[in-house]
């Protein structure tokens, strides 16, 4: 549910809670401007009470599964709001009297429960009202992750058959049949193991990251052979691989870094690196040009753009991602903290 909609549920709300508080026995007659008053707060309180759990306590606590210390503070708060709401009420009444002598007088358990009867029910609808709107939150977020899901598995058939890059493998493939049948042999098998990998594995919501890895690996043996220099490109892996990960995310920054790497200005022409450490999985690539509007492109793709989404979908607020371009070079920094799907595939 977008912000617009709620602020207007909102409005809806509390010009229905006023309508249906009015003192309508009262209208036409002169109603005491300390009536008035007093009546204005106690509105004005009980959204405070609304708010006070709309706001904090519900996401601070009860979305946070801390249910025990939510239910602690929403106990002492009900508890204590209907004596400092009567406390404004007397002094509201001693400043229309002039005179703050028997400041609580009236004050008795009675009372008290009589206001804590207004205070629960303001409470209890702030909490239910939040928990309603995260969870239309929650479901539309899972509906734009199932149409990006079906979107990346799109993409992911599209790279399966992309004719440049299979193409290219093949012919590669080709001519190292007559010079070296072995190599050969293996590089149609490490070809096979990145199409079963792109058939079947991507369709789960996270992979080990070992998978991932060995399939980026796969896509680096497969380019090595066009290249053909051993030291054009360093790719390095570190840390935790049996972490997981929303697979796909890292190809990519990977593929970019391959279409617009030139080899002829420094060695490594390309620099992949994946580390994990503790649940914080990270990739940093580097690539050098030789032209900088091949900067511009991958600096500005629609790959970048689709990706940026990506995250925010899958790992809000536990991500960052960065790039620089330079005259000659591209650097990418992604880190992505998968703690709360460890904890929650366990």
């Amino acid at each position: 549910m977008d912000q617009k909609k709620i602020k207007y549920l909102h409005l809806f709300i509390w010009l229905f809670a006023i309508f249906a508080n009015l003192p309508y026995s009262e209208i036409g007659s002169e109603i005491p401007p300390q009536q008035i008053a007093s009546y204005l707060f106690a509105f004005l309180y009980l959204m405070l009470v609304f708010y006070l759990f709309y706001i904090f306590l519900v996401p601070q606590l009860l979305s946070r599964n801390r249910i025990a210390e939510f239910f602690a503070v929403a106990f002492g708060v009900v508890l204590l709001m209907p004596f400092f709401g009567y406390s404004v009420l007397f002094l509201i009444r001693a400043l229309f009297e002039g005179t703050f002598q028997n400041f609580y007088r009236g004050y008795s358990i009675r009372m008290h429960m009589s206001g804590y009867y207004p205070v629960l029910t303001a409470a209890v609808f702030g909490s239910f009202f939040r928990v309603i709107i995260n969870w239309f939150t929650a479901l539309n977020q899972k509906a734009e992750l199932d149409r990006q899901k079906i979107a990346i598995e799109l993409e992911l058939l599209k790279s399966k058959l992309n004719p440049h890059f299979l193409f290219n493998t093949l012919n590669n493939i080709d001519s190292l049949i007559s010079q070296d049948p072995d190599k050969a042999s293996a590089e149609l098998i490490r070809l096979s193991d990145m199409m079963r990998y792109l058939t079947y594995e991507t369709n789960s919501e996270t992979v080990e990251l070992s998978r991932e890895i060995e399939y980026i690996g796969n896509f680096i043996e497969l380019n090595r052979i066009r290249i053909r220099e051993p030291d054009a490109i360093l790719f390095e892996v570190s840390g935790d691989l049996t972490a997981r990960i929303s697979p796909g995310l890292f190809m990519p920054l990977i593929e970019n870094a391959f279409k617009f790497a030139s080899f002829r200005i420094q060695k490594p022409g390309i620099r992949i690196s994946v580390k994990s450490e503790n649940g914080i999985i990270s990739l940093e690539t580097g690539n050098y040009n030789d032209n900088i509007l091949n900067s511009e492109k991958q600096f500005s793709g629609f790959g970048l753009s689709n990706l940026r989404k990506r995250l925010e979908l899958i790992y809000p607020g536990r991500h960052t991602f960065h790039t620089e371009a330079g005259e000659f070079r591209y650097d990418v920094k992604l880190s992505i903290d998968t703690n709360a799907d460890q904890m929650y595939s366990h």
